[in-house]
């Protein structure tokens, strides 16, 4: 008799939670996407109000976005107006929101955290806005050279979830939905809801489900309880919110009209006094019974499916996020390139000059001496000083040469992906040379033990790229100012790999960070403009290309050794080779 009405309500609590999990969800995914924009578009303060309006065009459900300094004060906000206008905040209409829960909550946040607010309407100074806006806060602290450290704060506007909730409500199945227990956020009766808000009398699940809410304060579950002949059936989403204004539980609970349940048990009751005398019939009825229930699951399916689909986007979304970060990744590493070629480029090049002034001197001086009286001991002079300054010019040369040869082996390689034989100590060597002015602006000694004969089959400007990245990962974070700094980088190889060990006599590395080195976007030095995505590229990039493997061993106070070890791509190659050659 009850078991298709639990059935339903069972559906109708799991599909609500789906699509309630999905947006909180979202809501999250949201704001750390657009701080990761920030942080990537680095806008001046009179721009970031154009990045927000940005925002709003991709996002149909924000209703405020905010930047607050850490005195509260609001310094750029965008709202969107009852009829949908995204208008930018005039400045002397800012506020201090210092004393609002929501501020105190961001200014405890650590840098990954994001604070997510309880569920209620929106006020401003004071008074609830009309028509009503049902709103979730989301806060993350954030970091611009132009803004210095301050609170991102976004609000989203609910109307749109609460109205598809809302129409799940069935014929034999009611559903409402409270968060914290004094307050309704959908009820059949839409007089019931936001009273808290509202100042109006109360009217939440403690004062007209007093039963219910103690079973669910001492945490009996409701599965198709039957309560003043009404079935109810409860699911709570509880949250982790320890903070003023957190986020509530959210409490969905499915219920039978009061009509339904005696209805349901009088036909129970004259079915039964029939059933002997209409067995086809009754079969029937069960048949048709069962294909209602699997055409609620099949819709349930396909909502899930649906809610499926959207985290997929996010997702998506936040991959190209990734992939353009890499870009970027790659062109910071070449501009450290340049940078150190014309470092290195400024002493040979100044001697060369030095050493042909020299014998422009020279020849002036003998020139002068034809006229006076040229003698043989100033003729041999001249001839002795000449050889010099040319030996001392054509020496300058040949290492300016060299070093742009160099430079040239690493950009040819790192744009050619096709895969090839090279020399793995010809390779380190040059990109150690090309890293030289990076590594005396930050004052590390750099020592190697490379062997020149190793060779490596695989893609050379790959493996330049994930050793640069390792390289640049000591400088920035393994010495914070200490003294005596110095980087180490060995090779050898073993079997059919070759091994790059990184090691550094630095700070080391904490164990509670260690298992997060390698994840995306994870970095201690947000505030620095670092976007987490080195380590994690050079991971990627190295069980891609190589199909190896990156290790790292750390002692707080010692340092740090990062181990890398390359595949040798021997029957890749041969395989393409023959492939050619069939074609």
């Amino acid at each position: 008799m009850k078991r298709p009405l639990e059935i339903k309500q069972n559906a109708l609590t799991d599909q609500t939670a789906l699509r309630i999990n999905a947006r909180l969800s979202l809501v999250d995914t949201q704001i750390r996407l657009f701080r990761h924009e920030l942080t990537l578009l680095n806008p001046e303060q009179s721009e970031l109000e154009q990045v927000m309006f940005s925002m709003f065009r991709i996002y149909s459900d924000l209703l405020q976005a905010r930047w607050i300094d850490l005195t509260g004060k609001e310094q750029v906000r965008v709202d969107r107006t009852p009829d949908n206008e995204v208008i930018k905040v005039a400045t002397e209409m800012l506020q201090n929101k210092s004393r609002r829960y929501y501020f105190t909550a961001g200014m405890a946040l650590s840098w990954e955290q994001v604070f997510i607010s309880q569920i209620d309407l929106n006020v401003e100074n004071g008074q609830v806005q009309r028509p009503l806006q049902p709103t979730l806060r989301a806060v993350i602290k954030a970091s611009l050279p132009s803004m210095g450290e301050g609170l991102l704060v976004i609000n989203f506007d609910l109307r749109s979830l609460l109205s598809q909730l809302q129409a799940l409500n069935q014929a034999d199945n009611e559903l409402l939905i409270g968060a914290g227990d004094y307050r309704w956020i959908v009820h059949p009766e839409p007089g019931k809801t936001w009273h808290a808000d509202l100042a109006e009398k109360r009217a939440d699940i403690v004062t007209d489900l007093p039963e219910i809410a103690a079973k669910i304060k001492a945490g009996n579950l409701v599965q198709g309880d039957e309560l003043n002949n009404q079935l109810f059936t409860v699911q709570t989403l509880l949250t982790t919110a320890n903070s003023e204004g957190g986020l509530q539980d959210i409490h969905i609970i499915a219920r039978t009209p009061a009509e339904l349940l005696p209805a349901v048990k009088r036909q129970a009751i004259v079915f039964a006094s029939i059933i002997t005398f209409v067995t086809a019939l009754g079969g029937l009825s069960i048949l048709y019974a069962y294909w209602r229930h699997l055409t609620q699951l099949n819709k349930l399916s396909q909502s899930v499916q649906n809610e499926r689909n959207n985290l997929q986007q996010a997702l998506q979304r936040q991959s190209t996020l990734i992939e353009e970060l890499a870009e970027a990744k790659k062109l910071s590493s070449l501009s450290v390139m340049v940078a150190g070629l014309a470092h290195e480029l400024n002493t040979p090049v100044g001697a060369t000059q030095l050493a042909l002034s020299n014998q422009e001197r020279l020849l002036e001086k003998l020139i002068t001496q034809k006229q006076t009286g040229l003698t043989k001991t100033a003729f041999e002079s001249f001839l002795s000083d000449s050889q010099q300054s040319l030996e001392q010019a054509q020496h300058n040369n040949r290492r300016a040469v060299e070093l742009i040869q160099g430079f040239k082996r690493l950009t040819f390689e790192r744009a050619n992906d096709e895969l090839n034989t090279f020399n793995v100590g010809q390779h380190l060597n040059d990109l150690c040379h090309s890293m030289k002015g990076l590594l005396k602006r930050s004052n590390v000694r750099l020592e190697s033990d490379i062997p020149a004969d190793i060779t490596l089959t695989g893609y050379a400007g790959a493996f330049t790229q994930i050793v640069q990245i390792c390289i640049s990962n000591a400088i920035e974070h393994a010495f914070k100012g200490m003294s005596g700094a110095c980087i180490t980088i060995k090779s050898k190889a073993q079997n059919d790999r070759i091994l790059v060990t990184i090691a550094d006599n630095g700070v080391g590395i904490a164990r509670d960070v260690m298992p997060f080195i390698f994840d995306p976007f994870y970095t201690s030095q947000r505030n620095n403009q670092h976007t987490g995505l080195g380590l994690h590229m050079a991971k990627v990039w190295l069980e891609e290309a190589f199909n190896g493997t990156i290790s790292v061993d750390s002692t707080l106070g010692k340092g740090t050794v990062f181990t890398l070890s390359f595949n040798q791509l021997d029957q890749l190659a041969a395989d393409i080779r023959k492939a050619g050659s069939t074609n």
